[in-house]
């Protein structure tokens, strides 16, 4: 028994061992499609490889030549000319179309200002500009476009009004002197308040009384701007008024020479005018027994002062010759 088993045993090896060998013989030789040897088999499937290599056989795509890409870039707003006033400034924008990072630049009279992605440009100075937009590869320019600036409007006081301190009956004179372009207007103002007709650089106020005192100041234009002067004050001191004796002696004689007694006068006539060459008008009258009169309310100057008797009957005296007073 025990030569029998070692045989069986031996046997079951040897068919498997020769069931493994016929699987690899099937495997190696299956690329060629026949029963060829081990190295046969080797050799075939080495020049089918090589055939479709040399002859890039299969499905790899064929090579394309390279397209060259183009890109987009394009002015959409150009920049337009503008108008300023000294001291002022404009923004110039352009608006670009572009696939790929610009630089602009930025030129006044020719001569480059500004080198950098910005499309906006602030400007100041008169001139004439323009710009230039690149992508590194390809450009274009903006059209011509300018600045204009203009003197700013002005208006300035070069001579203020005076304060003034006059007595009452004098004539004041107030006047500035300002400069500016353009057409220049006055306002004179008294307390606040617009004084009519008042335009001119000089204001005059004729024989002014206490109720001319106050403040005074005037508004300076042009069609833009104003200037306002500095606040004056005009002060008006009253007259400080005299009052002055006028005395005479009893007439004695009428007019044709004969006797004039002291019954028979009835009043006296005072008369007076302010100047010597004044039509001499009646301010009072007072009784016969009076030989004195105290004129009132007498304001700085010469003043005039005639007589006229009145006899019982009405009958008048001519005027007297004048007297004056002088008030200081």
């Amino acid at each position: 028994m025990s030569v029998s088993t070692f045989f069986s045993n031996f046997f079951s090896k040897q068919v498997m061992l020769v069931l493994l060998m016929s699987f690899s013989l099937l495997v190696t030789g299956c690329g060629a499609g026949s029963d060829a040897s081990d190295s046969s088999a080797q050799v075939s499937d080495t020049e089918t490889d090589s055939g479709d290599e040399t002859n890039d056989a299969g499905n790899d795509d064929p090579v394309e030549d390279p397209v060259d890409e183009t890109f987009v870039l394009n002015l959409l707003q150009q920049p337009q000319s503008a108008t300023i006033t000294d001291g002022e400034s404009h923004t110039f924008t352009v608006v670009v179309e572009h696939d790929q990072p610009i630089t602009v630049t930025w030129y006044r009279n020719g001569s480059a200002i500004q080198n950098s992605s910005s499309t906006s440009l602030s400007a100041s100075v008169a001139g004439t500009y323009d710009c230039s937009v690149s992508d590194g590869t390809q450009s274009v320019g903006c059209n011509n476009f300018n600045l204009t600036v203009e003197e700013a409007p002005t208006v300035s006081i070069t001579d203020q009004p005076s304060n003034q301190m006059v007595n009452e009956g004098v004539d004041v004179t107030l006047t500035v002197s300002a400069t500016g372009n353009g057409s220049l207007s006055y306002q004179w103002y008294f307390d606040g308040a617009a004084i009519s007709g008042a335009t001119a650089a000089s204001l005059t106020l004729g024989a002014v009384t206490t109720g001319d005192s106050g403040s005074y100041y005037v508004v300076v234009s042009n069609s833009d701007v104003t200037a306002t002067s500095s606040t004056v004050s005009v002060n008006v001191a009253a007259n400080e008024l005299a009052s002055a004796l006028i005395s005479w002696d009893r007439p004695q004689q009428r007019a044709d020479s004969s006797e004039l007694v002291a019954g028979e006068i009835q009043s006296y006539e005072i008369y007076y005018a302010d100047s010597a060459s004044a039509q001499m008008e009646q301010i009072d009258t007072v009784a016969a027994s009076e030989l004195d009169y105290v004129a009132t309310g007498l304001d700085a100057g010469t003043h005039y002062f005639s007589l006229v008797t009145v006899d019982v009957n009405g009958l008048k005296s001519a005027q007297s010759s004048p007297v004056s007073v002088s008030i200081n």
